[in-house]
Parts: C-alpha cells; sequence; structure tokens
C-alpha cells in the first residue's frame, strides 16, 4: 500500500532516473547496496505511477510511444521493488513477481498485467524486450525511457537479448537452444510469419527470428542453425551484483 493522497499527477521519472543510474550497473544488474539509499526517492517514484498513467490520467500520455514508455517504466519500477521487498534471494518464483498486486495507474495492476498492456500497445518485440529483473527478461536500464525514440530502443534491446549468454542461452554441446518462456510463447507465431513472409516450409524459431537482429545477435543465431530450439525452464535467478 502507498498513502497517495497528496500526490498530484505528472509524466516525471526524474526519481526513477535516480534510481536506475545509481543502482543499477552498465550490466543491468541492481546492486542491492545503492537501492537501499535510494528507497526513498523509488518510493516517490511509485506513488506517482500510482495515480498517473494511460488510464488514470490520459491527457498525460496523448501518444502511443508515451503509454509505452510509461508502462516500460512501470514495469522497471516495480520489478526493482518487488525484488526489494522480498530481500534480494538468489532466486525467486517467478510468479512472485508477476502476480503480486500493487497500485498503478489508478488501479490495481501486476506485472504480469503490464506485460499484457505492453504486448497490446508493441507487439511481441516490445514484451521480449521489457526490463526486468529476472534473468530470462531483457536487463534492467540504467535511465528511463522516454516516448521520443522507444520504438528504436526496443529493437536494440532485442537484439541485446538475443546476444547475452545469461539471458538468451545456446548450449553448444547438446545443440540445443533455451529460449526464454517470455519469448517461447510467441514462437510458433514468429515461425508462422517467417514462412509465409518468406514462402518457406519447416523453419526453425532460430531461422525465423534472424530477421529480427543485426550484427553479433544475428551472428550468434546464424552460428545455432540447426540446433533445436527448446523452451527454457522457468526459473527465477535474479539480475543483481552479488556480495563479494
Amino acid at each position: 500500500m502507498l498513502d497517495v493522497g497528496d500526490i498530484k499527477p505528472t509524466a516525471d521519472y526524474s526519481d526513477l532516473a535516480a534510481v536506475l543510474s545509481e543502482a543499477v550497473d552498465k550490466d543491468g544488474l541492481v546492486q542491492p547496496d545503492a537501492l537501499k539509499e535510494l528507497i526513498g526517492r523509488l518510493d516517490k517514484q511509485l506513488k506517482l505511477l500510482a495515480v498517473t498513467g494511460p488510464s488514470a490520467t490520459p491527457e498525460l500520455f496523448p501518444t502511443p510511444a508515451a503509454r509505452l514508455a510509461y508502462w516500460y517504466n512501470a514495469r522497471a519500477a516495480w520489478a526493482v521493488k518487488l525484488a526489494a521487498l522480498a530481500e534480494f534471494p538468489e532466486e525467486i518464483t517467478p510468479a512472485e513477481l508477476s502476480q503480486r498486486p500493487v497500485p498503478l495507474d489508478g488501479r490495481t495492476m501486476t506485472l504480469a498485467g503490464i506485460d499484457e498492456e505492453i504486448l497490446t500497445a508493441g507487439g511481441w518485440q516490445a514484451l521480449v524486450a521489457a526490463p526486468g529483473v529476472l534473468f530470462q527478461r531483457a536487463q534492467l536500464p540504467t535511465k528511463p525511457f522516454g516516448a521520443k525514440g522507444v520504438r528504436e530502443q526496443i529493437a536494440e534491446r532485442l537484439e541485446q537479448f538475443v546476444d547475452d549468454a545469461d539471458h538468451f542461452v545456446i548450449d553448444v554441446r547438446a545443440k540445443k537452444v533455451l529460449v526464454p518462456p517470455v519469448l517461447w510463447r510467441f514462437a510458433q507465431d514468429i515461425i508462422d510469419n517467417h514462412n509465409k513472409t518468406y514462402g518457406t516450409e519447416g523453419a526453425k524459431l532460430t531461422t525465423a527470428l534472424l530477421s529480427y537482429v543485426t550484427g553479433s545477435a544475428h551472428r550468434r543465431l546464424q552460428n545455432a542453425i540447426g540446433y533445436t530450439p527448446i523452451a527454457a525452464r522457468r526459473c527465477g535467478k535474479l539480475a543483481v551484483v552479488k556480495d563479494e
């Protein structure tokens, strides 16, 4: 529960900016010690998010890009807060994060509900690229998302996700691609679209994903052609800096 009685709605992510810049490292890992000093600012941002949003204050989010940026920032903020409330265990039940009710956008929501808003607003690429605190999700940013450029960031973050061996595991010895659940749920749709577009049959997910990435992410998938894509086991390993 958050006391939001005196909070005036505004589209302001400055408190989140302070949290992300100081408590998330360049690899998207949360630094618990740094976060302790900033938990007040995180809570301040969460209170603001609780009373603003596409449903609560639509006039503040007039464009699809502004709404998508809001959901991305809300997801980042609440993912960090829920992990902190759990005291950053080495591993957490994914449902503890995705199904816990939180105040957001003038209503009660969950991270799973935020995901559905992101999917509706931006499609499967936007959902796969959405920030989280689990290694099976795309990494946290070091600054908030803005309406300007958010679409381009989605493409970049999708490539980053596929190119990261911690998030998207390719088992060379077993010749398998362990596809995270957030992406696996769309596997058949991605394959069907590839076959329809290129007039092919029997394409695997690794092949179908090639048209969505470039650079080293593309080379990584290309090297895995012929491997068997399988759904990775749902895992709650947190992307957190470990104590020395």
